[in-house]
């Protein structure tokens, strides 16, 4: 996992087990990442948008759960029509690397402690959002209905499935028993499903991978968010701060 470095005596065992992985996504049609870490998600992630496999992703916090679709790789088979955006993965709201999100954290910081109903709930959610992805005709590649449409609309005549609509996340509030579905869009630094990211795996393989388990400035590097960190520096820099004093009358 990223920001879990490998030591030089673990990295034939490591490296077996990664051609394993990689072996059971390839005999799969559909992985189902339901990890209780950020970083753990990151490999099958690679993995599966570089070998186009579905992927469904479950996550939880306290009263609170995150289930959803990836999107397909930029390169996909058939291309994504250049008036639809491509879907985003895990990944894509982010601009921070995945890392060590386990190190000295109490079980509540680790999303470990959960109300007793939320993991059921999350799990039937995200069976039935992989059966209505299956049942649609364009599958991995089936569009997201928009954030603001009607659900009652969302029939196979008006883009759905013979299931129903195919969201691409949904997220849950327990507290309020709500679900609330969202589109994200895909981001093209996007540290698990990028083109740049995808064709270094194909490229370099394992080592690619050593290099993201060892060195927390690598994916950032590559992916070019450390230039983005610069960036917002340099716009911070910029702006006019108009300070008053806080005394004045109005």
């Amino acid at each position: 996992m990223p920001g879990h470095p490998v030591p030089a005596s673990e990295v034939a065992k490591v490296k077996v087990d990664v051609e394993k992985l990689e072996a059971l996504i390839d005999e799969h049609d559909a992985v189902f990442l339901l990890m209780d870490s950020r970083e753990s998600r990151w490999l099958p992630t690679v993995i599966s948008a570089a070998k186009g496999k579905i992927v469904i992703n479950a996550a939880l916090g306290f009263d609170t759960f995150l289930v959803m679709r990836h999107g397909a790789r930029a390169g996909a088979v058939p291309p994504i029509p250049p008036t639809r955006s491509r879907l985003g993965c895990y990944y894509c709201n982010d601009i921070v690397a995945p890392s060590d999100s386990l190190t000295d954290r109490t079980l509540d910081q680790m999303c470990t402690v959960t109300r007793p109903g939320l993991a059921p709930i999350a799990a039937s959610t995200a069976v039935e959002l992989l059966a209505s992805l299956l049942q649609h005709p364009e599958g991995l590649h089936a569009p997201a209905p928009p954030a603001n449409q009607d659900p009652r609309s969302h029939s196979e005549e008006s883009g759905g499935s013979v299931l129903g609509a195919v969201p691409h996340q949904l997220r849950g509030f327990l507290a309020q028993f709500r679900n609330v579905p969202i589109v994200g869009a895909a981001y093209d630094r996007c540290t698990g499903c990028s083109e740049i990211v995808l064709r270094e795996y194909e490229k370099a393989g394992f080592e690619m991978m050593l290099k993201a388990f060892n060195d927390t400035k690598y994916l950032p590097q590559l992916t070019g968010l450390d230039k983005l960190y610069d960036e917002g520096e340099e716009a911070l820099e910029k702006v006019d701060w108009d300070e008053e004093d806080g005394d004045e009358d109005f």
